[in-house]
């Protein structure tokens, strides 16, 4: 045992002076071993924080770079306990099952959240590791309102120390310690604002008070209305001046922290909650009327997951009548809360009155309840010290290191998953593709054919057509059978007839033209027909919609405000000539032989020559003599030289000049058509009254019908404009599906790789863990 009881009229010091109460005998040799022990579970512990630390933060940035985190609660794994430490706390409805929340998240939130709690987690570890350092033990002596903490302190410390009402006091944090071993033996009160840089060295960091002072200070604060108080620091030696005391003995340092009621208002609560990862033991003091609150439910099961054990004060139980019951409920309370904690009930839960030990007149029994309360808590705080201040970094590294083995186990499979998933999209991918490209290049030859076989067959149409048309036109008929030659007026207006007549000529040509744009348009329609076949049979299913080819839309873009621009002539096309109405250089080429073309008023034009000459012989053998007439024909000198002949000269010169003279007026109608077809033919296939731009004149210079291959080249290149824009939206869709069968690949790849790196990271981080564990695990065994 660490401590045994003596007679109270026998405790004495060690100056020889009787104190009262209850010493703790010397130390044995036994607390020497147990130091021994504690220290080194605590080395252990130290590095396997250190290692965990390490650990989690390498999950951290993993989870940061190069691969988010998978989380899901309801997995379950053979080596790992699912998530408590790590766990994240979604709260959307009392119906709503985290992990349907988990699935409809994005998994950068979810890798978000998960970094959040284990920043924590890592901050929590330097103050474990810090805590289990410290050579002091932090008590906390908390509860609810009014449940007697300041009481059991100043019983605890034999002495009227802490304020006592019957109103809760207590507001402020009150942390007592050894005033020989950490103040030079000086009671004062140190009211410390900021805790971070309080110094017990520098009074520039703390207010100094007497202890006496202390319940002044309870009220100055509590009217202040600070929403930040301060920190009191309570200097002070117990009532036992033996080593062995409470505050102080061989082995550790204890500070004792007297805190605010839990359901005080709910900045006291959270400040309690907060400081409780700094505390080494919890002592929690139940009103034996009232038992657990609801705040104090919540405190203590927190208290549980972190420390496993907490001390448990059943107070005022003096005046509890029926005290079976009370034990009993208390205890299935205690069960409930902190199991680990009612498994030693007998050690750590304890019915006593706190009142009773400050005032002389408590019975015996209810002393010697509370001497065996103040034993199990040395015994606990000092001898059971690995237990009391190793057990809780223990329980939280066990805790963490199981949650890290859970996630790293999950996202392992996660990642065996995707590198199952990533294998059967690139068995699907990599043939899609090379399918694609190889279908790409043999479309492209095929559309290619189909466009130079197009464009060839159009230009040959259009032109023949052309040339065709300008042939009846060079004939003085309209080349289009819709369009008719206009009635001849008369005489009097034969030059507006030839006006006409060139407009109608004109129009009947551009008829023909719109007829090989329409024929182009209806063989290019049928090209992009073959083309979106050929397309369609080769391309990979996609919802992209595909372009319309609107046939209408081609020629459309032509400024063709007037007729004669629509056929591509100048304005001076429409002038007439002299030669319109008689065309003596064509009769004069006709009658010498050298005009290869034939009109068709020669028929009539022979006979009449062949008429006059006849009528002239005729007049002649019977005025001159058959003989004489002959010759006088025949030998032009003798004819000129002739009075007889220059007599009939003028007679004969006139009457042939009226005879052409009503041979030509007679002859208008039909001539004026003739002569005024063959300027234009002329004029359009020599590309005099053609307009072409300067690319197209000189590629025109050597042709031999300008206007025909003007217009064969202007429609093919209409053609070839459409067929290149179905071939280029082909090569286009083309291009899409590769760049997405490309993007399947790499994608693929890409997460093949992260899952092949993630898996061996993972891997690598189990087994790191695992050992881990094992030396906490050892650690623990140290312990017990």
């Amino acid at each position: 045992m660490l401590a045994a009881k003596v007679p109270k009229e026998y405790m004495t010091d060690k100056m020889g002076q009787v104190t009262g109460g209850t010493i703790l005998a010397p130390p044995d040799a036994s607390l020497d071993l147990q130091q021994t022990s504690f220290l080194q579970s605590r080395d252990r512990l130290v590095g396997a924080i250190d290692d965990t630390d390490t650990i989690l933060r390498g999950l951290r940035e993993f989870n940061r770079d190069q691969w988010v985190l998978r989380y899901n609660e309801e997995v379950q794994s053979d080596q790992a306990k699912p998530l408590s430490v790590l766990r994240l706390e979604l709260k959307l409805g009392a119906t709503v099952n985290a992990n349907v929340l988990m699935d409809s998240m994005e998994k950068s939130s979810v890798g978000k959240l998960l970094d959040e709690r284990m920043a924590r987690c890592t901050s929590h570890l330097q103050k474990l590791r810090i805590r289990i350092s410290d050579t002091q033990s932090k008590v906390l002596v908390t509860g609810d309102l009014n449940a007697g903490k300041s009481t059991f302190v100043n019983a605890l410390m034999r002495r009227e120390m802490m304020p006592v009402d019957q109103q809760p006091c207590t507001m402020l944090f009150c942390e007592i310690h050894d005033a020989a071993h950490e103040n030079k033996g000086a009671e004062e009160v140190h009211i410390v604002r900021d805790l971070a840089k309080y110094d017990v060295a520098d009074d520039a960091t703390f207010e100094r008070r007497t202890l006496s002072a202390l319940p002044r200070i309870f009220e100055e604060e509590e009217d202040g209305g600070a929403e930040i108080h301060p920190v009191l620091k309570c200097y002070c030696t117990g009532a036992e001046a033996s080593r062995m005391s409470l505050l102080h003995n061989q082995a550790v340092d204890i500070a004792l922290i007297d805190a605010p009621g839990l359901n005080r208002d709910c900045v006291h609560t959270t400040a309690l909650f907060t400081r409780e990862e700094e505390i080494d033991v919890v002592i929690f003091v139940v009103d034996a009327e009232n038992h657990f609150t609801l705040s104090a439910c919540e405190f203590l099961q927190n208290a549980s997951n972190e420390k496993a054990y907490v001390f448990v004060v059943v107070n005022k139980y003096a005046e509890i009548q029926n005290k079976a019951k009370c034990r009993q409920r208390v205890l299935e309370q205690i069960r409930t809360l902190s199991p680990r904690t009612y498994e030693e009930a007998d050690q750590l839960v304890h019915f006593v009155d706190a009142r009773s030990m400050c005032e002389a007149s408590g019975a015996s029994d209810e002393h010697a309840q509370f001497d065996n309360l103040e034993m199990s808590l040395h015994d606990f705080v000092l001898r059971r010290r690995a237990k009391s201040k190793l057990m809780p970094a223990q329980t939280y590294l066990q805790r963490l290191l199981n949650d890290i083995l859970f996630l790293s186990q999950l996202n392992m499979q996660a990642a065996k998953d995707d590198i199952d998933a990533a294998h059967a999209q690139l068995t699907a991918s990599r043939p899609a593709l090379a399918m694609c490209e190889t279908n790409a290049h043999k479309v492209q030859r095929v559309v290619e054919n189909v466009e130079d076989r197009v464009v060839a067959r159009t230009m040959e149409a259009t032109e023949c057509t052309l040339a065709a048309a300008l042939e009846k036109i060079g004939r003085g008929e309209c080349a289009d059978a819709t369009v008719l030659l206009p009635p001849y007026p008369g005489l009097f207006e034969v030059w507006s007839y030839a006006r006409n007549v060139r407009l109608a000529l004109l129009t009947s040509l551009g008829a023909v033209v719109k007829q090989c744009e329409e024929a182009a348009r209806t063989t290019t329609t049928a090209a992009i027909h073959e083309i979106d076949a050929v397309g369609a049979a080769h391309l990979p299913e996609s919802d992209e919609p595909e372009r319309v080819f609107v046939p209408e839309a081609m020629f459309a873009h032509k400024n063709a405000s007037t007729m004669l621009a629509g056929i591509g002539v100048s304005v001076d096309v429409v002038a007439v000539n002299i030669s319109d109405l008689f065309d003596v250089t064509h009769r004069f080429a006709y009658i010498t032989g050298s005009s290869a073309t034939k009109p068709a008023d020669e028929t009539l034009l022979l006979p009449s020559i062949s008429l006059g000459l006849g009528a002239l012989t005729l007049a002649g053998t019977r005025s001159l003599g058959i003989k004489s007439a002959i010759e006088a024909f025949v030998r032009v000198t003798d004819i000129l030289g002739s009075r007889t002949a220059r007599r009939w000269a003028p007679p004969i010169v006139l009457l042939a000049s009226v005879g052409a003279l009503a041979w030509v007026v007679l002859d208008l109608p039909n001539a004026v058509p003739r002569n005024v077809g063959r300027s234009l033919k002329r004029d359009l296939t020599s590309g005099r009254c053609v307009r072409a731009s300067g690319n197209s004149k000189a590629m025109l210079r050597n042709s031999s019908d300008v206007f025909s291959t003007m217009h064969g080249t202007r429609v093919t290149r209409e053609t070839r404009k459409v067929l290149r824009l179905a071939s280029w939206d082909l090569q286009e869709r083309f291009r899409i599906a590769i760049l997405k069968c490309r993007t399947c690949v790499e994608q693929a790849e890409e997460q093949e790789r992260c899952a092949s790196i993630a898996l061996a990271w993972f891997e690598n981080t189990v087994d790191r863990s695992a050992a881990v564990s094992e030396t906490v695990a050892s650690a623990i065994d140290v312990v017990k």
